[in-house]
């Protein structure tokens, strides 16, 4: 069988410390298991990093368009360093047409070529859905679902969104595949020994920003904090919203036993899992954004931590299993509280959430489990076109 060569294109829409990270874990297993063969296209503007993969960086001018469209301003640059690079590919993967372009640019080298396509998307609401950007941008982007062969979504809840902008045909319904994102757990496991001294570590991971509701699990702590100083909450992360965040420590009096630490790279993340009691998030939605997926809660359960979050976005399809989590409804301080309390107090419950958690990460989300579905519908795809 001859190798399997991959274009991931995505040009702007790729980082170190994002989702993509997630999605890159599967690249890397299949090359290690089937010597299958990614190339990660990025511009040169991206901050992406991988040595385990190959990376190919196009000049931003190859992609820029006219605004609104996503017709290549500098055709020639288009084809040289898109077209032409894009070639000799077996599959093309690419992110969703809907909100980038690129998606688009990947659905029309695709077809020139006669290449199978695959898009993911992961967003539940679209802000703009009404806007006049949209609506000069709906024709392409629908054009190109209606040429790929799968389309990845996280949650089910993605597929309610494209249903909410008008594209929800059967062509395009029929693509989508519930995929989401995969977790290492031979990276993400529970510390050998349990923490034997006094202090209670909770952690958050998240961006500093106010959708993601970190003032309301300080406020929530809060009391509990000031009648037990052996509390320690740790948040990990950055964002406009962080001077604000420590104002609301600072009047809270709780600045001994709150400690902000800056991002980590993923790679770190296991270890400050590791050396914590409780894993909890708070996002809640807003009129343009609501939390589509939230990855750190599977890595904190598959690190053996017991984890509050919202009920909100596609978390509770993330989560769908009862005693595996506590979920507390938006912006609800008391029942953030309350589920603190329970996990802090009652032992029997914190052990059972912790086991239960990382057993639920094995069965749906550990690389494995992602990776193999994801193989098996690519060589459905090259079969199908002959390209196997």
């Amino acid at each position: 069988m001859k190798e399997i060569r991959i274009a991931s294109f995505r040009p702007g829409v790729i980082a170190n410390g994002t989702a993509f990270e997630a999605q890159a874990l599967i690249y890397k297993y299949l090359q290690k298991k089937y010597g299958w063969k990614f190339v990660i296209f990025k511009d040169e503007r991206d901050k992406f990093v991988d040595e385990e993969l190959e990376t190919v960086t196009i000049p931003f001018k190859s992609r820029k368009t006219f605004p609104r469209t996503p017709i290549p301003r500098n055709l020639y640059l288009f084809n040289k360093y898109i077209v032409q690079q894009l070639k000799d590919f077996d599959f093309i993967l690419s992110c969703d047409p809907t909100i980038y372009q690129q998606g688009v640019h990947a659905a029309y080298v695709a077809k020139k070529w006669n290449i199978p396509l695959a898009f993911d998307a992961s967003l539940t609401i679209m802000g703009e859905g009404r806007s006049l950007s949209w609506k000069l941008q709906k024709p392409f982007a629908k054009w190109a679902l209606q040429y790929s062969q799968i389309i990845w979504i996280t949650v089910p809840k993605t597929a309610e969104r494209f249903r909410d902008i008008g594209l929800s045909s059967e062509s395009i319904s029929s693509q989508f595949v519930v995929l989401g994102h995969p977790v290492d757990t031979e990276k993400f496991y529970p510390a050998e020994k349990r923490n034997s001294n006094s202090t209670k570590t909770i952690i958050c991971v998240a961006r500093l920003v106010m959708e993601k509701g970190v003032h309301y699990i300080i406020q929530a702590a809060a009391p509990l904090i000031k009648n037990n100083k052996n509390i320690l909450l740790k948040i990990v992360g950055r964002g406009e919203a962080k001077s604000f965040l420590e104002r609301l420590v600072k009047e809270e009096g709780i600045e001994e036993n709150v400690q902000f630490i800056d991002p980590v790279p993923h790679s770190q993340l296991p270890d400050l899992y590791r050396q914590a009691d409780i894993f909890i998030g708070h996002p809640v939605s807003i009129s343009s954004w609501e939390e589509f997926f939230g990855v750190v809660n599977v890595e904190a359960m598959a690190c053996g931590l017991p984890v509050i979050t919202s009920r909100t976005g596609g978390i509770p399809y993330l989560i769908r299993e009862k005693d595996v989590a506590i979920f507390v409804e938006e912006r609800d301080i008391i029942g953030i509280t309350k589920a603190l309390e329970t996990l802090l107090y009652n032992q029997d419950l914190y052990e059972q959430l912790r086991i239960n958690g990382r057993k639920y990460v094995q069965n749906y989300y550990s690389l494995p489990v992602i990776a193999e579905k994801y193989r098996k519908y690519i060589e459905a795809v090259l079969e199908m076109r002959g390209k196997k």
